[in-house]
């Protein structure tokens, strides 16, 4: 069963002659209960494609389903700016809770859920760490109980440290909640430990796809070839 899938998508941006095609006819599966990561170079029309899943970019073409907006959450790469600096982390949450479950103890859990005390919902964002802010940015995802998470280079703003910690996060919670996620990434190394499956996209188009072990053993694209070969290798 596809949990999100997208049909010959196509986003244009700008106006009139400026206009640029920047995702150019896109076709995606992503299977109900997996991880699927997304990969390719800055500016290759990635986080587009996300805002566009979750309405905040139109598109030019095609169809992306489903099409409840509160079906599909989007992660950003910056989960400071995400969060209203002036509303405490539990309050953050709770907005996104649908109203039957706005309790302090619902919050509490979606809290122990990414890792983070109960003591957390009393803070602004300025007083967490970016790790601490960016499982608070997955904890109010998971609030509007989406049947897809989108997670944007969630991990790229991180420290290098702090990264495989998130990361670790993320396969656990999608694991235990039977959770469908597509997780983007210029990395493919961090794709690669994340996912089930992997979608390479270069220049607005998707290039490549397909289990994350076949195409990471015998890629069929150069481009592909060209982000394995960019991964660094330990020397014997």
């Amino acid at each position: 069963m596809t949990a999100l899938e997208f049909h010959d998508v196509r986003v244009r941006l700008g106006r009139g002659r400026h206009a640029a095609e920047v995702v150019r006819g896109v076709d995606l599966e992503v299977p109900s209960g997996t991880v699927a990561g997304l990969v390719g170079e800055s500016g290759c029309g990635k986080s587009t494609l996300a805002r566009a899943a979750v309405g905040l970019v139109p598109l030019a073409s095609g169809r992306i389903t489903p099409d409840r907006r509160r079906a599909v959450q989007l992660v950003f790469q910056d989960p400071y700016s995400s969060l209203d600096p002036r509303m405490s982390i539990g309050a953050a949450i709770t907005e996104a809770l649908p109203r039957s479950g706005r309790t302090a103890g619902e919050v509490a859990r979606l809290l122990g859920l990414v890792g983070l005390e109960r003591e957390h919902a009393t803070r602004l964002p300025r007083h967490l760490s970016g790790g601490q802010r960016q499982r608070v940015a997955l904890a109010r995802a998971l609030a509007a109980r989406p049947e897809v998470v989108i997670a944007d280079e969630i991990t790229s703003s991180l420290d290098v440290s702090v990264q495989g910690m998130v990361l670790n996060l993320v396969r656990e919670i999608q694991r235990e909640l039977g959770l469908t996620l597509l997780f983007i990434s210029h990395n493919l190394a961090v794709v690669r430990y994340v996912s089930d499956r992997v979608a390479v996209m270069s220049q607005g188009r998707v290039v490549e796809q397909g289990p994350v072990d076949a195409v990471m053993s015998d890629p069929q694209d150069p481009y592909t070839r060209t982000l394995l070969e960019s991964i660094p290798r330990l020397r014997q």
